[in-house]
């Protein structure tokens, strides 16, 4: 059973369940009314058909003798008294129970055959409970951090302004809105007549005008304020890059004259800052890259000499402030990566198979150094061959959200360019929808925006592909990559968006439901429990208050590779076949059915309309074209039988096949609506999504 039906059914029980409460609280109360009691027979019908259909037999069967306990009391069978109604309050009981069970997977047991037993008979068991669910009290006992440094005081008082940050943007969502009432109020003010109407609502305006003008003053005050102090609070977090460079330089010239090669280090850029947290992810990195700099990049004297070079070797790292990001570049004059050695070692390694080594292209193939377990060295020393260098600094990268951009020129020297978020506390972002959901892709990782249709996909081997200034980029499905289900929805091949993501020189275009635009975020950590997560580094806030978390570009782009494109074309063409199938009308009540229903026929290709009553489907029948109609029998009003005897007598709609969906499985039932005209009856108790679509294909195919 599909968990989104069990939550429909869910807030439709919740419903019915006050009505039998209140209901029975009043016959408790009142004199005996009929129209009450049917009142609350309906309620128990409802809810025997609707939790048949999700599966849920056991509730459906206390249900059912709730139904027929009231169906007794209508018919005079049976009279009202207190334990009467004590036995019915213990089945609402229950039905409660039991949807709590089927929420918590069975953590939750509830005695049926006590509750049947009592309903049948109209007497109070000797225990009136009727699950083990029970509320308890937590003996955890809250441990108490003592703060020592000032450092974790900082990073406090950080965390803290950053939640201040979010509510004070709040604060503007929440002048958005007034002054959106505000036109509302003066657009209706401009319908009104009498004079006295207008002026009331001309001082009700005013009033709301001052107070929307006094909210904007202490709003943007707020903002002030809270930007100067936040602001304030990451300058102390904010560190130079000198504060990690003089270790980098002690390792650089250590490990240089232990392999007996000269070296010059230059760094150009010490007074660039960066956040604490940032620098300390970055300096394992600088070291591993430094590492493999002096250890594979930089030659010998000898070396050097020969290929007539200065025998010092030298190594650049320049820093400074890009585009809101920080740049750092490491260069080297010595042997650069030769992507044909690199191909054929990670061959023999087993990090690439030989297709993969055949397809690779020479810039693809320098990027195999970050794989685990790549090395060029042939046996494993304390500095190089145990194939976890490059990786590391891949690892943290990722986990930094930043990207990483190699050239190599084989002979001549390695360029390796980092762009690095200045914090890992606030980012630039770009909030977009996926399905339903909504997530966050740090800006410095998107490189547009498109809206496609049909003719702008083209195929490629076996993968579709995009034409982005003048390059042809794979394509493919955000939602298919994160695991969501698409939302069955007519206008979703009508207008694709396309997000394209740049990520170590490559780009790849995603499709999502709708971009929101770009917003500074703070930045949250998923915690331990859930840093191994796959697809996100962490979790945000919206402007308008909306929870997201923040996407893993690196992870896409991981899964990317591994996985299959998108099959929009297949899409478009299944999209003009279901146009060609039939338009249906579904008639019901319960909102459960009416929903089931609509997402299986839709799913097949059909067309559906809803109905929610017999008059609500006769006005339906009246002013559209439909070729076959699905109804239950119990409703509101005109049941179904007699839906369909209309229906057989209206001209237009005397030959429409109907299929009937009822909990009703009595023979009698079955002949009546064969009597009325249905060419069809299913029981909901044996309900099968098989059965419902050969029925229609069978009567409209």
């Amino acid at each position: 059973m599909k968990q989104k039906y069990l939550d429909i059914f869910a807030r439709e029980a919740e419903e019915h369940l006050q009505i039998l409460r209140k209901g029975l609280l009043a016959l408790e109360k009142e004199d005996f009314s009929a129209e009450r009691i049917h009142e609350l027979l309906r309620s128990g019908h409802t809810l025997k058909g609707s939790a048949r259909l999700v599966g849920l037999e056991e509730l459906g069967q206390v249900a059912h003798l709730i139904e027929d306990i009231f169906k007794s009391l209508e018919t005079g069978e049976r009279s009202i008294n207190p334990e009467l109604i004590d036995v019915l309050f213990l089945g609402t009981d229950a039905v409660e129970a039991l949807i709590a069970q089927a929420h918590s997977a069975g953590d939750i047991s509830v005695n049926v055959e006590q509750v049947l037993t009592a309903l049948e008979t109209g007497a109070m068991p000797e225990s009136k409970s009727v699950s083990n669910a029970q509320v308890q009290e937590s003996s955890d006992h809250i441990e108490l951090e003592t703060v020592r440094t000032s450092v974790v005081k900082l990073d406090q008082l950080v965390n803290l302004m950053g939640e201040i940050l979010i509510s004070q943007r709040l604060f503007n969502e929440r002048g958005r809105n007034l002054r959106g009432l505000m036109g509302r109020i003066e657009t209706f003010m401009g319908g009104l007549r009498k004079a006295e109407n207008y002026c009331t609502v001309k001082e009700i305006l005013d009033n709301f005008s001052q107070l929307s003008a006094e909210l904007d003053r202490d709003t943007v005050q707020l903002e002030y304020l809270v930007r100067e102090l936040h602001g304030s609070a990451m300058e102390l977090r904010m560190l130079p890059l000198s504060a990690i460079t003089e270790d980098l330089e002690v390792m650089a010239r250590s490990l240089a004259r232990e392999q007996g090669k000269n070296l010059q280090l230059d760094i150009i850029g010490k007074e660039v800052e960066l956040d604490r947290m940032m620098l300390e992810s970055l300096k394992p990195m600088l070291l591993h890259m430094l590492r493999n700099a002096v250890d594979h990049g930089l030659e010998s004297p000898e070396e050097r000499q020969r290929a007539k070079k200065t025998p010092v070797g030298r190594i650049e790292l320049t820093a400074r402030y890009e585009l809101g990001l920080v740049r750092l570049v490491m260069r080297d004059d010595g042997n650069g990566i030769d992507p044909v050695i690199i191909r054929q070692i990670a061959q023999e390694r087993g990090v690439i198979s030989a297709e993969e080594a055949r397809l690779m292209s020479d810039e693809e193939a320098v990027y195999l150094i970050l794989r685990p377990g790549f090395s060029t060295r042939e046996f494993i020393t304390d500095v190089s061959g145990r194939g976890v260098g490059m990786d590391v600094v891949k690892s943290n990268i990722d986990r930094v959200k930043g990207n990483l951009v190699i050239h190599s020129t084989p002979g001549q020297g390695t360029e390796m360019i980092l762009h690095l978020p200045l914090t890992m506390a606030v980012i630039n972002s770009l909030a977009i929808d996926c399905e339903g959901e909504t997530y966050a892709v740090p800006l410095h990782y998107v490189t547009e925006i498109l809206r496609l249709r049909e003719e702008d996909i083209f195929t490629q081997g076996a993968r579709e592909v995009v034409r982005v200034r003048d390059r042809m980029l794979p394509l493919f499905d955000l939602a298919t990559l994160l695991g969501i289900p698409h939302r069955a929805s007519a206008n979703r091949l009508q207008r694709i968006t396309v997000m394209v993501l740049n990520f170590r020189e490559q780009q790849v275009a995603f499709t999502i439901s709708e971009s929101y635009g770009t917003q500074e975020l703070v930045a949250k950590n998923l915690g331990k429990q859930l840093k191994r997560v796959r697809f996100f580094s962490g979790a945000t806030i919206l402007a308008d208050g909306t929870p997201a978390l923040i996407m893993s570009v690196p992870d896409l782009f991981t899964a990317s590779i591994q996985g299959s494109g998108t099959q929009l074309r297949k899409d478009f063409a299944s999209h003009r076949e279901k146009n060609k199938k039939g338009n249906l009308l579904v008639v019901d009540d319960s909102i459960t059915t009416r929903t089931m229903e609509k997402n299986i026929l839709e799913t097949h290709g059909f067309s559906v309309t809803l109905a929610v009553s017999g008059e609500d489907a006769l006005e339906k029948l009246r002013s559209g074209k439909f070729d076959l109609m699905i109804s239950d029998v119990e409703m509101p009003g005109i049941s179904g039988f007699e839906l369909t005897r209309r229906v057989r007598s209206m001209e237009n709609t005397q030959d429409l096949p109907v299929i009937i969906v009822s909990s009703l499985a009595s023979d009698e039932h079955r002949r009546t609506g064969i009597e009325v005209g249905a060419q069809a009856y299913i029981v909901k108790g044996k309900f099968d999504q098989g059965a419902l679509l050969e029925t229609v294909d069978a009567l409209i195919g």
